[in-house]
């Protein structure tokens, strides 16, 4: 394991059907799996796409992080790159998530979608299309905006 590595750590309401559905719609069983002695789940561990996050109750008696169902809201989306952004959006919304935004090819190379799953967490969904620069990038933003004031 590097010494250096952002995970993520998706707090939820029902983090048991939380685990049920990334379980799903990610294809893998966790890889460790921690319950409170009431049930509840304490820490739960994905590994998915090269990456990995975790998951955990809300626990607010431990000091723990409300999820986006007690906030009503989130403030971070959490991106993956898949090799069927459309695919994994399909399953995605089979099993309950809100899809924000369909599936499209970007400016930036890139095919994406934004969903919702069912806890509240905002997913960017994403398939490389093709490798662009940085110049690449800015040029094809800088035409969109150009055509968008037309």
């Amino acid at each position: 394991m590097s010494a250096h590595e952002f995970v993520p750590y998706l707090s939820v309401n029902r983090a048991d059907k939380a685990v049920d559905f990334y379980t799903r719609v990610f294809g893998v069983e966790p890889s460790l799996l921690l319950n409170m002695p009431d049930g509840r789940v304490m820490h739960c561990e994905f590994h998915v796409a090269g990456g990995r996050f975790f998951v955990s109750e809300e626990l607010p008696e431990h000091g723990g992080t409300p999820s986006p169902g007690t906030l009503g809201a989130t403030t971070v989306a959490i991106h993956v790159y898949v090799d069927d952004c459309d695919a994994l959006v399909k399953t995605m919304a089979e099993h309950g998530a809100e899809i924000l935004m369909d599936p499209a090819d970007m400016f930036w190379g890139e095919r994406f979608a934004r969903v919702r799953d069912p806890f509240g967490h905002e997913w960017g969904i994403t398939t490389k299309l093709r490798e662009m620069t940085s110049s690449e990038i800015e040029a094809a933003a800088a035409k969109m905006f150009e055509e968008m004031s037309e």
